[in-house]
């Protein structure tokens, strides 16, 4: 997704309403390098201002290639789903924090692809997964408003919508919206 960006598009809006195109595709970089760290059992990297601040627009598409590489080498190790992980924000299995990050991207290249009206088709399968995977760890107290809460409150979408449209409707996003 990341690879279709184009420069000119760097400062549109996204679904994700605190990020543009830029920032978006900085977050998901930043991501995708803790998610390999959680992998290797590494300190997990704090600063997202530095890792987005650290690249320049034209190498966001080769960093986040080299840190989805890293992160699927460490995922792949036998022991990696053993044990917990303890993350930012609290301690988890192994297994949930894998989790956590397929949420986190493919919520966000439906965001990235939506903004920049990629023709890159998207997988749903990944998408059927990953909605899954939200309906059971992001409960409904921790949605709506707020500095602590970081979930918007689900968007109503059609049992029979496109799976994509689903997940972003659970994730707080509108796919009817531009």
């Amino acid at each position: 997704m990341i690879e279709s960006t184009k420069p000119d598009q760097m400062e549109l809006p996204t679904p994700c309403s605190e990020f543009d195109v830029r920032m978006l595709t900085g977050h998901m970089l930043f991501a995708a390098r803790r998610i390999g760290e959680a992998g290797r059992r590494d300190e997990m990297t704090t600063d997202a201002k530095a890792v987005i601040g650290d690249v320049p627009d034209e190498g966001l598409a080769l960093a986040f290639r080299s840190a989805t590489a890293q992160a699927n080498a460490a995922w792949a190790a036998p022991d990696s789903l053993d044990g917990e992980i303890a993350l930012p924000f609290g301690t988890f299995p192994a297994g949930v924090v894998a989790s956590i990050y397929v949420i986190e991207h493919v919520t966000h290249a439906w965001d990235l692809a939506r903004a920049v009206s990629s023709g890159v088709i998207l997988d749903d399968e990944l998408a059927e997964a990953a909605l899954a995977f939200a309906a059971e760890m992001i409960p409904a107290e921790a949605r709506g408003d707020g500095p602590d809460l970081p979930f918007a409150a689900p968007v109503a979408v059609t049992a029979d919508a496109p799976a994509y449209d689903r997940l972003a409707g659970f994730m707080g996003r509108d796919p009817s919206a531009g």
